[in-house]
């Protein structure tokens, strides 16, 4: 898809780059050609642009792929708690113990 979308964007530059000399020299029209020129470069480098996010969102995929090939499975245990059990909030009495803590500048 990416490379399908660089082929456009420069199909488009040259194409508009072509059409407008053509049109600049025939027709007489200077400023219609350069905006024809200019509105071409502007979508080829479109496409170019989307070409090169798609590529890199590729290479990610892989990376991201391989990555996880790489990590080990989670392994189930019989002494796992069950999923639909939440944990239990902090109480009044469990921060109690924090008390008389003081932050230093190196924490």
């Amino acid at each position: 898809m990416s490379r399908l979308l660089q082929i456009i964007g420069f199909v488009f530059i040259v194409g508009s780059l072509l059409a407008g000399t053509i049109q600049g020299i025939y027709g007489g029209e200077w400023l219609a050609a350069l905006l024809q020129i200019l509105g071409g470069f502007l979508a080829g480098i479109i496409f170019l642009a989307l070409a090169l996010i798609l590529e890199r969102l590729d290479e990610n995929r892989a990376y991201l792929e391989e990555l996880l090939e790489r990590t080990d499975k989670p392994v189930a245990s019989a002494t796992s708690r069950p999923v639909h059990v939440r944990p239990k909030a902090k109480t009044k009495t469990a921060l109690e113990s924090l008390k008389d803590f003081k932050m230093n500048a190196k924490d």
